[in-house]
C-alpha cells in the first residue's frame, strides 16, 4: 500500500512560489538589457509624447545621457545581462520542476538562487553609473508627467523632488529585498522537512 503523500509545509510553498518569482523577474530584467544592447532606443522618440519643451529636452538629454553610459559599461554590462537572464530563465525551469516534486530540482534551484544573488550583488555595485543614469533619466519623465497634471509650477516642482527621494530610495530597498528573499528561500529550500519532502517525492517517481 503507498505511503500517504506528505503535504507541504506553507514556508516551501512560499519560497517554491518566490523562485519562480525570482527567475521571472530575472530573466525579464536580463532580456530588457540585452535587447537595449542589441537595439538601443532612439532618444528623440522617447520625449515625443511631452508637450512641453523644456521638459522633453531634460528627458531626452537624460536618456541620451543612460545610453551613453549603458554603452560605456558594456564590457561589464553585456555579461551581466546575459548571466541574468540564462539564471532567471534556469530558476524559472527549476522552480517549476520543484514546484512538481521533482527533488533532484531542489539541489540546482538553491545553487541557482545563490548564483544569481551573486550576479545581482556584482551588477549593483559594477554597474552603479548605469543606474544612476537611468534614475536621472526616471527622475526627469516622472518630473514632465507631473508638470503635464498640475499647471502650479512651484507646487508641481515640489511633487516631484519627493517623488527623486522616494525613487533614489527604491533601488538599494529593492536590492536588499531581493537579497534578503534570495536568502530566505535557500533557507525554506533546506530544511530537514523540506529536503525530506522534496527528495522522498524524487525516490517516489524516480529521478528525471
Amino acid at each position: 500500500m503507498a505511503a500517504p503523500k506528505r503535504k507541504r509545509p506553507w514556508y516551501l510553498v512560499l519560497a517554491l512560489v518566490g523562485a519562480v518569482t525570482l527567475g521571472s523577474t530575472g530573466a525579464c530584467g536580463g532580456w530588457s538589457m540585452v535587447t537595449l544592447y542589441r537595439e538601443p532606443i532612439d532618444p528623440s522618440i522617447v520625449g515625443q509624447r511631452i508637450a512641453d519643451e523644456a521638459d522633453r529636452a531634460a528627458v531626452v538629454a537624460r536618456f541620451q545621457s543612460y545610453l551613453q553610459a549603458l554603452d560605456a559599461a558594456k564590457p561589464r554590462g553585456w555579461p551581466l545581462a546575459v548571466a541574468s537572464l540564462l539564471l532567471g530563465g534556469a530558476i524559472l525551469v527549476a522552480g517549476i520542476r520543484t514546484l512538481r516534486g521533482k527533488g533532484s530540482a531542489r539541489r540546482a534551484l538553491i545553487q541557482l538562487i545563490i548564483a544569481q544573488a551573486g550576479t545581482s550583488a556584482l551588477s549593483y555595485w559594477l554597474m552603479r553609473d548605469v543606474f544612476d543614469a537611468d534614475l536621472r533619466f526616471v527622475e526627469a519623465n516622472q518630473s514632465a508627467d507631473i508638470h503635464e497634471r498640475i499647471s502650479d509650477r512651484p507646487r508641481a516642482d515640489e511633487i516631484a523632488r519627493k517623488g527623486s527621494h522616494v525613487l533614489r530610495a527604491a533601488t538599494p530597498i529593492d536590492f536588499g529585498l531581493r537579497t534578503i528573499g534570495s536568502a530566505l528561500i535557500v533557507f525554506a529550500l533546506t530544511r530537514r522537512r523540506a529536503r525530506e519532502i522534496l527528495d522522498s517525492a524524487n525516490e517516489a517517481i524516480g529521478a528525471p
